[in-house]
């Protein structure tokens, strides 16, 4: 999504003020107009005829201290007349601070028919962005430069404690605002995007490994579209590729396995949908990287020994690329006993005959009479119509 100008709403109102009037006021200044954000002060944002109405259009709210604003001059009338009784002054003043600096009203406030709200528009600079960063399977200099340099640049950060090492904090700007989302409800985790939204400050959102799988991005970003906030989503080293490197181990190998599956099994927060079963994948033959499953080891491997056989390799890499990553090889008969206590959680599974294999052939890219672009053959070559990069 690209960003774009902030228009903020603001809004003054009294105590009896009614969602049609709020309505009404937004209404006379030219109704949605793409607005970003509304504002008003803080005690008026907690009532609940505003928190409805705010709901209603599914935006973010900037609560603005009429207190400060008094002291800044923004506001012409004192602030305890602001907060109380709600007026044109106030509506001007909250759409100003919630725009950010260099805000400029463009339309001025107006006064609904009733007399019990009012509203004025500013527009701001570009809107912030929550920026969706794979920070990559443990080890912190396994993020991506990009990764690094967008930390560097939000002022908030909020970061999956249980899985993104705090290590890789070590980027955010200083004062930066931290948030641990380990504890946190969806709900919780959005609430602060709104909170970013009306302070005009960028968001790194961290999720380990990377996001293309099993982060629970796909719901967020459904949250951040709903509301118009814009977002970037930068990709990160997958633990199944860390779990390899740790193996030393090539998934693909020649006549023996050219696929790879990402799977798991069925858990508390997801089910698998009808299908995508153990066993269908196994009976393709292809390396298998059960992820999100160590506590179904037992299942895991009665499921597979149908299709790899009992002697099949199998390797459980538990924290891949960690300090205290851990590597346990088997086949699928031994695999279970031989698994240490601890391990619980963050392991991967990875099942195939490709693993610890040495007997495969060796690939046609770098064969001799193999015609490539790079390195071409006699027009009789019979390889001259592979396709380069073909293995």
């Amino acid at each position: 999504m690209a960003g774009g100008l902030v228009i903020v709403a603001g809004f003054g109102f009294r105590t009896a003020a009614t969602i049609e009037s709020l309505v009404d006021a937004l209404e006379m200044v030219g109704g949605m107009r793409r607005v970003s954000a509304l504002a008003t002060a803080r005690d008026k944002a907690q009532t609940e005829v505003f928190a409805a109405f705010a709901q209603m259009l599914a935006l973010p709210v900037h609560s603005v201290d009429v207190m400060i604003l008094a002291r800044q001059g923004t506001a012409t009338r004192s602030a305890a007349s602001l907060a109380v009784r709600g007026t044109g002054s106030l509506a001007e003043a909250s759409a100003l601070a919630a725009a950010g600096p260099g805000a400029r009203l463009f339309a001025p406030r107006v006064v609904s028919g009733d007399r019990l709200a009012t509203c004025a528009l500013a527009e701001g600079g570009k809107k912030m962005t929550v920026h969706f960063i794979g920070a990559g399977p443990g080890a912190p200099d396994l993020l991506t430069l990009r990764g690094r340099d967008l930390i560097m640049r939000c002022p908030v950060c909020l970061y999956a404690g249980s899985l993104v090492p705090k290590a890789v904090l070590a980027h955010c700007p200083r004062g930066a605002r931290i948030v641990d989302t380990a504890p946190l409800d969806l709900d919780t985790i959005v609430s602060e995007f709104v909170k970013a939204t009306a302070a005009s400050q960028d968001v790194a959102r961290l999720h380990s490994g990377d996001l293309s799988v099993w982060s629970a991005m796909g719901e967020q970003m459904r949250r951040l579209d709903a509301m118009g906030i814009p977002y970037t989503v930068t990709p990160g080293v997958p633990s199944f590729a860390a779990g390899a490197a740790a193996l030393g181990a090539e998934l693909t190998l020649p006549g023996v396995a050219q696929s790879v599956v990402l799977t798991r099994t069925p858990g508390r927060a997801s089910s698998m949908p009808k299908g995508e079963t153990l066993a269908a994948f196994g009976a393709t033959g292809a390396t298998l990287a059960i992820h999100l499953s160590i506590r179904n080891l037992a299942q895991v491997t009665a499921d597979l020994i149908p299709h790899y056989g009992p002697d099949c390799p199998v390797a459980i890499i538990w924290r891949a690329s960690w300090p205290d990553e851990r590597i346990v090889r088997g086949t699928l008969s031994t695999i279970g006993d031989m698994l240490p206590d601890g391990i619980e959680r963050t392991a991967l599974i990875l099942v195939g005959p490709a693993l610890g294999q040495t007997a495969f052939a060796e690939s046609r890219l770098y064969a001799p009479d193999y015609d490539r672009r790079y390195r071409p053959q006699s027009s009789s070559s019979p390889w001259r119509n592979w396709n380069e990069g073909d293995g």
